[in-house]
């Protein structure tokens, strides 16, 4: 049905493509690039000490054809700790460049259409800097982006076997295997509706409504998993609620997953403070990119990759000053407590940043972050060091 779904809708939007003049054709270029120096001790809570050098540099460019159809591509270089650089060609490893993601559009009348590896993201609570394969159908204008969405999940091509039981030349029973040529397309499959809607004010909604199927049989994994954001000012305080909703057969856990959040950015003098708390319920986590927290995340440089409700159903609350000190300079801070329903009871994160822009396009960042896990041995404490670039 989920096929059927599909073209039609291709069917239906080829009827609608229209000629789009552009100016000239060619490719464009952009990019990032980061080194970082990381001190990482007890990141498994108990003795370890995983402290290195990482770098890398990722390069972003668009073709674009005269009529407006385009390929977007993103490509990472040596994105690597330092080894020795064992992490070369020359010495055996292969290539040290890889595709982040790579994909195609076009404009179809007041549509666009865009199909390949995708970079995927609908909140920074739920669902973020994921990859998916798949096609989007979408419209945008200045205060609206709403898109239908089909995205690959896992292909499966599974082979009918058949099992004969044979009697062989001395007279004894066995088995003869016959591939019966049958082949069974039992992929996993998700689709859904994504809605992006600002208002006057500043307001504005985030939300998606997604359908997981599963024709693989191991398990079963069809739901839904629906995720939705709020953000706003309300007078000179900026606002913003998340909630995110999954069945359990999607992930095979026991109940239905469901984490909410709320937080007020308040400015005091020259701070702007966060206040924020939130709740994870029968098995979510937190998403990594999440980023009122350092440690408890796998976006800052010190990361832990443990996301908040990674230990146990978690009601939490966390505060997070940042101050301005001068054009170049910016003070962050970080202070959280995790109420936790687990062996681990507790936990709590403090930890803080220094960026620096050293010049238009490049800051210089200082991180250390100390989280102590109720029931583990030893807390997780980090620090860094961080050049990052844009071009």
């Amino acid at each position: 049905m989920k096929k059927l779904i599909v073209a039609a809708a291709g069917l239906m939007l080829v009827g609608t493509m229209v000629s789009n003049a552009s100016a000239e054709a060619g490719v464009s270029f952009k990019g990032d690039a980061r080194a970082r120096g990381l001190y990482r001790s007890d990141y498994n809570f108990v003795d370890s000490d995983t402290s290195q050098w990482q770098s890398r540099v990722r390069l972003i460019f668009q073709g674009e054809s005269k009529g407006g159809a385009y390929a977007n591509a993103r490509v990472r270089f040596a994105d690597s700790a330092w080894d020795g650089t064992q992490k070369t060609r020359a010495l055996g490893e292969g290539s040290n460049i890889y595709t982040d993601w790579a994909y195609v559009g076009t404009p179809m009348g007041p549509l666009a259409v865009e199909a390949g590896l995708m970079p995927w993201n609908i909140t920074r609570w739920a669902m973020w800097d994921q990859r998916v394969d798949g096609l989007n159908v979408k419209y945008v204008n200045d205060m609206t982006t709403v898109m239908a969405f089909y995205q690959k999940m896992d292909e499966f091509d599974e082979t009918d076997i058949l099992t004969v039981p044979v009697v062989k030349a001395d007279g004894t029973a066995g088995t003869l295997i016959v591939n019966n040529d049958i082949v069974e397309d039992d992929d996993r499959d998700r689709y859904g509706v994504y809605l992006n809607q600002k208002f006057d004010g500043g307001w504005g909604v985030v939300g998606a409504v997604l359908y997981q199927n599963d024709d693989q049989g191991a398990g079963d994994r069809d739901g839904v998993t629906v995720i939705g954001e709020v953000t706003g000012t309300i007078g000179n305080v900026a606002v913003q609620a998340d909630g995110a909703w999954q069945e359990a057969d999607v992930l095979l856990t026991p109940d239905d997953p469901w984490g909410v959040y709320a937080q007020a950015v308040v400015p005091v003098g020259d701070v702007s403070l966060l206040a924020g708390a939130g709740a994870t319920v029968d098995g979510f986590v937190v998403d990594g990119d999440y980023q009122a927290f350092i440690m408890l995340s796998d976006d800052s440089s010190i990361a832990t990759a443990y996301g908040v409700g990674a230990f146990g159903d978690t009601n939490f609350v966390v505060l997070s000053p940042s101050m301005k000190v001068s054009e170049q300079l910016t003070l962050t801070g970080v202070a959280g407590y995790l109420d936790i329903d687990s062996d681990a009871d507790s936990a709590f994160e403090i930890s803080g940043r220094a960026s620096y822009a050293v010049t238009d396009g490049a800051t210089l960042s200082a991180e250390a972050g100390y989280l102590d896990v109720d029931g583990f041995e030893e807390p997780a404490i980090g620090a860094g060091l961080i050049l990052v670039i844009g071009f």
